[in-house]
């Protein structure tokens, strides 16, 4: 870029002061702003919109530019005005931040012809250049507001095009025809060089006019279709240069657009993105699924990020409470069959439109055939919606996508200006397999420990914070198979502990051993998960799990694992049990969700003086820390019953709470904000200690939804 021309400290100067001495003394634009500026000249009326390439969003900035048609317009870096052609005063025109056109007087305009619909602003020289077929290609200074005739028409090669684009680095031009081949134009001679054909009516499904063509820090072009506003992204390469599909942006039969070259494209704050891998387009990078947040919106809640986090990791990883809350599955989705899924809709206002698809086939990617609605219309609160299960689906576990919006016609990816995406992880089941989920939905339901039992210690029930979800598979009345996942929300122990899933009253003979699936990260752990020699079946997830999760950086003193001020991350272990039922137990056997999840101190490491005086040592598997008044398994070591705070009651069937009626673990129904390390639990959240100690639950049963000022984690 060049230095700032004196033209321009004079603009700001005479601003400044407040003095208006003639129409080209307008504001100039903030330096090189990001968004770019469109053009439109309905009934030749010019009205200009700012445009964030990122989702496509656009809104108003002028409703009457000029008096007449503006066309060819660009931005110039070197004094960060707009220029373009006014087609009322038949000459090249400067447009400040008033968006009010101000046309020039330049020396030596009759040499071209009355009108220009391509142009732009040089990123090496303060010069704006236009092209018109069978006219030539033309220059004007900037300094000397003269024009000249650079080329003829036949020396550019008569090429087609409705906008051309200035390289931010190269300093030469850039555009792509309406038969999508991309040129470069070397200003000096004005020859073009054709590249390869980017993009193809055919495979786009719609006509090729690219009105606006835009260029960001990067190099990457962007076109903007004239008849349906959407946004390509193309990568430039001599030998072979790409385009993708990035954004939904306005239509118009007349469009121009105007950019800072030098402006990075990227997402702002207030972007949502989806959840699901990768593959189905999910980060930014991969033109994923986004949408501008405004009032529209699935469910209650939305965030904003400016990039996705893709499975496994989670977008609500650091917050109360999970955005993915507008789509239900009350039924199962069953191969062959219909079902119904209700959806939640808030702001649409009669213009919502939804499309929604599922990995039928589960490839990782959303095909053409896999939509299973198409730009529905939705209103206001529950909608009740069919979808057709066909019968090439696959049975198991896949993924869905919803995006809501105002815009027809959206695909599984690209940005879209309004509205909200979300994913889902859903299951896929033959005839007649019926699911029961624990929490329903996509939600996880959390285990908070306080892991130095029989002692209360710090009590601020961070030590393991586990989120789990649970899925059962039945087949008349009976359970076939188990699917439980979860994630380490927070390690805040210096206590090594294993976690472990029990199934009261169900025998470790009707589980398929041979066939249970762990997987860890993402990566199937070949190990021996039902505990041998139990009376139920117990499922070791893990017997350390700070094997699998790290502290915060240590430059920064970080100890422990999401539960210090400032040692923050969104990143969660995650976890996956498929467990296969050898014998089928019947509905009515099935112990009630969640089961009975619990901690256990990892064998080989202290665990407190009371685990060396009942233990002899390291007191191992023995050592177990389970939900109030659930009882310990076959190998939990009843020594421990009645050491420091603890007041269970065997006879009475009360275990592990204190003799006021405290527990060492809890379940929270949401993703939680656990206090801080060494913040009591009854500091964080002080209505916590009535509704423990009463027994009917009655009291303060939302405890846990506001916690006090700075006494709880965030990252």
């Amino acid at each position: 870029m060049t230095t700032t021309s004196p033209k321009r400290h004079l603009a700001m100067a005479t601003a400044l002061l407040g003095f208006s001495f003639s129409a080209n003394a307008a504001i100039p634009f903030a330096s090189c702003p990001s968004q770019a500026f469109l053009f439109q000249n309905p009934s030749g009326t010019p009205i200009a919109y700012g445009i964030s390439l990122d989702v496509g969003s656009y809104s108003t900035l002028s409703w009457r530019v000029g008096d007449g048609k503006i066309n060819g317009v660009g931005f110039n870096a070197e004094d960060d005005y707009i220029y373009g052609w006014d087609y009322a005063a038949s000459s090249l025109t400067r447009i400040g931040s008033d968006l009010i056109s101000n046309p020039l007087t330049i020396a030596n305009i009759d040499i071209a012809p009355s009108s220009f619909y391509v142009g732009d602003v040089s990123t090496t020289e303060n010069a704006w250049y236009g092209y018109r077929i069978n006219s030539g290609f033309f220059k004007v200074d900037l300094d000397t507001l003269s024009m000249s005739k650079i080329a003829n028409s036949a020396t550019v090669g008569n090429i087609r095009i409705l906008d051309m684009a200035f390289h931010p680095d190269e300093g030469v031009i850039y555009s792509v025809d309406n038969t999508g081949y991309l040129y470069k134009i070397d200003p000096t001679t004005g020859v073009s060089t054709r590249y390869n054909q980017v993009i193809s009516s055919t495979s786009v499904g719609h006509s090729l006019a690219f009105g606006a063509q835009y260029f960001d820090v990067d190099g990457n072009l962007y076109l903007s279709n004239n008849g349906n506003g959407y946004i390509y992204k193309v990568s430039i390469d001599e030998s072979d240069s790409t385009s993708d599909f990035f954004a939904y942006g306005p239509s118009s039969n007349s469009n121009d657009g105007a950019r800072c070259a030098f402006a990075a494209v990227d997402p702002s704050d207030n972007t949502d993105f989806g959840d699901a891998p990768d593959t189905y387009g999910t980060l930014y990078d991969s033109l994923g699924a986004r949408h501008g947040i405004s009032g529209l919106k699935l469910g209650e809640h939305i965030d904003g990020e400016s990039e996705a986090y893709a499975f496994p990791l989670s977008d609500d990883a650091s917050e109360p409470t999970n955005d993915e809350d507008g789509v239900q599955f009350p039924v199962p989705l069953e191969i062959g069959q219909t079902s119904f899924i209700y959806v939640n809709v808030e702001g649409s206002d009669g213009e919502g439109v939804l499309s929604a698809w599922i990995d039928w086939d589960q490839d990782g990617e959303f095909n053409d055939d896999e939509i299973i609605l198409n730009s529905e219309t939705v209103d206001d609160g529950q909608n009740q919606l069919n979808i057709n299960i066909p019968s090439w689906a696959l049975a198991g576990d896949t993924w869905a996508r919803f995006r809501l919006s105002t815009t027809y016609d959206v695909g599984p990816k690209g940005g879209v200006s309004t509205g909200e995406v979300e994913d889902y992880l859903v299951s896929i089941t033959d005839q007649g397999v019926s699911i029961e989920q624990y929490p329903t939905g996509s939600a996880y339901t959390t285990f908070a420990y306080e892991d130095q039992y029989p002692k209360v210690g710090d009590y601020d029930m961070n030590d393991v914070l586990m989120n789990v979800k649970y899925t059962e598979y039945s087949l008349n009345d009976e359970v076939i198979q188990l699917k439980i996942e979860g994630q380490i929300a927070a390690l805040g122990g210096t206590y090594h502990s294993g976690f472990a899933i029990r199934l009261p009253g169900v025998s470790p003979s009707n589980i398929k051993s041979d066939s249970i699936k762990l997987t860890i990260n993402n990566q199937e752990q070949l190990v021996d998960v039902l505990e041998a020699d139990t009376t139920d079946a117990i499922f070791i997830i893990h017997e350390d799990l700070w094997s699998i999760t790290e502290a915060g950086e240590e430059e920064e003193g970080c100890t422990m694992f999401r539960t210090e001020l400032g040692c923050g991350t969104n990143h969660r272990p995650t976890w996956s049990l498929i467990v296969p039922m050898d014998t089928a137990v019947s509905a009515a056997a099935m112990p009630n969700f969640p089961y009975d999840p619990f901690i256990f101190a990892t064998p080989g490491y202290y665990h407190g003086e009371i685990g060396l005086e009942v233990a002899g040592g390291h007191p191992g598997r023995g050592l177990e820390v389970h939900l109030k008044n659930k009882s310990p398994t076959s190998k939990f070591n009843y020594s421990y019953v009645g050491r420091g705070q603890d007041a269970t009651n065997v006879g009475a069937a009360t275990y592990f709470h204190t003799n006021n009626g405290l527990p060492w673990a809890i379940e929270i129904p949401l993703d939680w904000q656990h206090p801080t390390e060494t913040t009591s639990i009854l500091d964080a959240y002080p209505a916590f200690a009535d509704f423990s100690q009463d027994v009917t639950g009655q009291s303060n049963p939302d405890w846990y939804v506001t916690p006090s000022i700075n006494k709880a984690y965030q990252d």
